[in-house]
């Protein structure tokens, strides 16, 4: 069929052409040029398309353009370009979304990314903003053969942990239970990742254990990797996914314990840690609200992770200790900040300390700090005890007293004068932990 031509130009609409085409017609040629915004091929895709955490807490968004050379995108958050303290903001160069430091009345937040080469075309997810981080779920739970030494006649479990926003993570736990009737359940976890049992990683870590043991309670060893596995150095800790996110594996099996382990309503749940392991505690009170399933804690040598953003970046000088050691630095050093950097699976810390912080480090840093936007202060279902070595010169000293000072519910403090920063390393420190435990670890009033 030809073509029907009203003038000596004509448009001619062809099916098969997105861009400027030639036609003849009657003998005629015209230029059609059909604009970009009519045509335009560009797409966005946002995800998460939807995710949910704790107030303060932070969410990494990926927006991708295609169609297009200019992948840029513009943020809006509730129609709020990079939103604000209210919904929260997110960073245009990181697409990091930051949630408010509290809830408002609304707990669920739209956010748009729009394409810059084509503003009619945009993407959109929903962020969910609770009081506490969501924690996770337990999986694949497995009776395993315990590895040797230590404390015998335990039973070893296996289980996986899945954590919204990171990878899913094995876990593993060595109970011993007292001969008689259960007084309750004590969990103990070591520094770093946590990858290593109490009992065999101290040198009088199995006195800690025994002790407490002998005392008439269930003792839970945790480990997030050795001696169950050598693929796992790095514990908890392994990103990416950042510090506090990555601390719903702990959060997660800690609410398994009180649900699997402990027998009755009566009977307190408490637990110790030491460095890394007494941060994971924190995390879990401050930031995912298992202020309600502990009864006691015994932190030793930590919170280290108490705030970030003053180990990292170094600028945050110096604070008085308690245990005659003076005037100490908050700045982690480039040994404690590789500990830190597995959990963003890049050297974010380790470049701060050496001076070359991103543009992002501090809000990133602060956010995922236990004493971060929005943790909570207040445990009164919990008693804090806190234990410092005198021979602990590191930076958990006074990060671990700004994480104190804040707690404004039932707390004690005290120093072991010969301990290092592995404190069960010295006798009379793991004793200290077992007696404060036995002592301390009851239902709160």
């Amino acid at each position: 069929m030809r073509p029907h031509c009203r003038k000596t130009t004509v448009y001619c609409a062809l099916f098969t052409f997105l861009a400027t085409v030639n036609i003849v017609c009657h003998g005629q040629t015209s230029d059609a040029s059909l604009s970009d915004a009519s045509v335009s091929s560009v797409s966005v895709k946002l995800t998460p398309v939807s995710s949910t955490i704790g107030v303060g807490a932070n969410r990494q968004l990926n927006a991708t353009v295609s169609g297009s050379t200019n992948h840029g995108v513009t943020w809006t958050v509730n129609g709020i370009t990079n939103g604000n303290a209210t919904y929260g903001t997110v960073d245009p160069t990181t697409q990091l979304y930051f949630a408010p430091a509290s809830v408002p009345n609304l707990s669920s937040f739209k956010i748009v990314a729009t394409s810059k080469a084509d503003k009619t075309k945009s993407a959109t997810a929903t962020v969910s903003v609770l009081p506490a981080d969501p924690l996770g779920t337990v999986n694949n739970l497995k009776t395993i053969t315990c590895p040797g030494g230590g404390l015998s006649g335990a039973t070893c479990q296996q289980m996986a942990i899945a954590c919204e926003g990171v990878s899913n993570w094995n876990a593993y736990v060595k109970i011993n239970r007292p001969s008689g009737t259960s007084k309750g359940v004590v969990m103990y976890g070591i520094g770093t990742g946590g990858s290593g049992l109490y009992d065999t990683e101290f040198t009088y870590g199995q006195t800690a254990v025994q002790n407490v043991l002998d005392a008439g309670f269930t003792t839970v060893q945790v480990s997030f990797g050795a001696p169950f596995t050598t693929n796992a150095p790095n514990g908890w800790l392994t990103g990416p996914g950042g510090v506090r996110r990555l601390a719903c594996r702990y959060a997660t099996l800690a609410q398994w314990v009180d649900t699997h382990v402990l027998t009755s309503l009566t009977q307190p749940l408490c637990a110790t840690g030491n460095s890394g392991g007494s941060s994971a505690v924190a995390y879990a009170l401050s930031n995912y609200g298992l202020d309600k399933i502990f009864s006691m804690v015994e932190i030793t040598s930590g919170p280290p992770m108490s705030r970030l953003d003053y180990g990292c970046l170094c600028q945050h000088g110096s604070a008085s200790t308690t245990c005659g050691q003076g005037d100490l630095s908050y700045c982690y050093g480039t040994g404690n900040a590789a500990i830190v950097d597995p959990a963003y699976a890049q050297p974010i810390c380790t470049n701060a300390v050496n001076g070359h912080p991103s543009p992002i480090a501090g809000a990133l840093f602060l956010s995922d700090s236990i004493d971060g936007p929005g943790a909570t202060t207040a445990f009164p279902k919990t008693y804090v005890n806190v234990l410092y070595g005198g021979l602990d010169n590191s930076a958990a000293v006074p990060l671990s007293l700004q994480w104190y000072d804040q707690v404004s519910t039932s707390k004690s403090q005290s120093c072991v004068a010969d301990a290092p920063h592995p404190m069960a390393n010295a006798k009379d420190a793991a004793n200290q932990i077992a007696n404060d435990i036995t002592t301390l670890c009851r239902l709160q009033p």
